[in-house]
């Protein structure tokens, strides 16, 4: 539902990043395409604040992730505390941002130990002396719900909720300013999830540091996290608090999150008949026209992000060239017409 704590300096600053990946190209004769899939994304995440970006699979979540993790090419700037991927070094750049994967089993090498596995990024940054490690260690699995006679086992002897506490633990013994969680309940069933989601709540409380929570799930990520960015194709669509985003949406897509079970049959209908309408899809147009129920001519024109909140409020951008506000008793009309913010 948003924590609502205070940011006191920017921890993550994503600006103006694009990403592109190339295909085709093989034989001679075959030119390569360049297909983007990041356009012109920023968002900024506060101390101790956690954000969640939420979207459908495939619009680019984890590529941005990858993206601030420092595994893919990118244009634009990243910094992570102040340190950004083209002036410091990968070593001291790990240091400040770790990650927390959806696959806990593939994460964790099979031949060590928990305790090894744990112990390696305090060796790699030479850390303490054995017995610190060990201490450390053992406090980081009590951290995560677990006792100290969890670094002596496998990962295959403990179950995926075990093992994944295991790799929070991981991300956070080296003491980073910033957690990625990339669908990290995803592949958890819904008690063992909900578990991870109150672990998360519970450490954030007895540490500082920020999160970058990724998901398909717009209700995990409004129980979880102060804001809120909604990606479609590559594009922030809409960005705000979590009980603005939530409560109050402004674009069609976040709508559709919103529904428990999206009706798929009735939006590939609508998906067909606005095609048919527009006839093929237009350059520049909105990435979201060939799904709107809202789409007109106006929509074959690119949309920049509005800022949609009232006098005095927190920021609410959407990127829509008529942004409707939803409620449970329906969609209020008009409008609003926006400009660049």
């Amino acid at each position: 539902m948003g924590k609502n704590h205070a940011s006191t300096q920017d921890i993550l600053r994503v600006e103006h990043v694009n990403n592109y990946y190339t295909k085709g190209g093989l034989g001679i004769l075959k030119k390569a395409e360049a297909n983007q899939v990041l356009h012109d994304v920023s968002l900024t995440i506060g101390n101790d604040e956690f954000f969640g970006l939420v979207g459908e699979s495939g619009c680019g979540k984890s590529t941005l992730a990858n993206a601030i993790l420092g595994l893919i090419p990118f244009e634009g700037t990243i910094e992570v505390a102040g340190h950004a991927h083209k002036t410091t070094d990968r070593k001291e750049f790990t240091r400040h941002i770790q990650a927390v994967f959806q696959d806990p089993l593939s994460a964790l090498n099979p031949r060590r130990t928990i305790g090894e596995t744990m112990r390696e990024p305090l060796m790699a940054h030479g850390i303490g002396s054995r017995q610190e490690q060990d201490r450390k260690i053992a406090k980081m699995l009590e951290t995560v719900g677990l006792d100290a006679s969890y670094a002596d086992r496998y990962p295959k002897e403990l179950s995926g909720g075990q093992r994944q506490r295991v790799c929070i633990g991981a991300a956070l013994i080296l003491e980073p300013d910033l957690i990625i969680a990339d669908e990290a309940i995803s592949a958890l069933d819904v008690s063992v999830g909900s578990q991870i989601l109150n672990l998360f709540n519970t450490i954030d409380v007895e540490r500082d540091f920020s999160m970058l929570f990724i998901s398909h799930n717009l209700n995990v990520v409004y129980y979880l996290c102060d804001r809120i960015a909604v990606m479609y194709k590559g594009y922030i669509v809409e960005q705000g608090t979590a009980d603005a985003v939530y409560n109050h949406p402004g674009h069609p897509y976040t709508r559709l999150l919103l529904s428990a079970i999206p009706d798929m049959q009735e939006e590939n209908d609508r998906e067909k008949e606005l095609l048919e309408k527009f006839k093929a899809p237009v350059a520049g147009a909105c990435a979201y026209y060939h799904r709107c129920p809202y789409a007109s001519d106006h929509c074959h024109k690119k949309p920049d992000l509005v800022n949609i909140a009232g006098r005095g409020e927190p920021e609410h951008l959407v990127r829509c060239w008529m942004p409707t506000l939803f409620d449970p008793a329906g969609v209020k009309e008009p409008g609003m017409e926006g400009g660049k913010v």
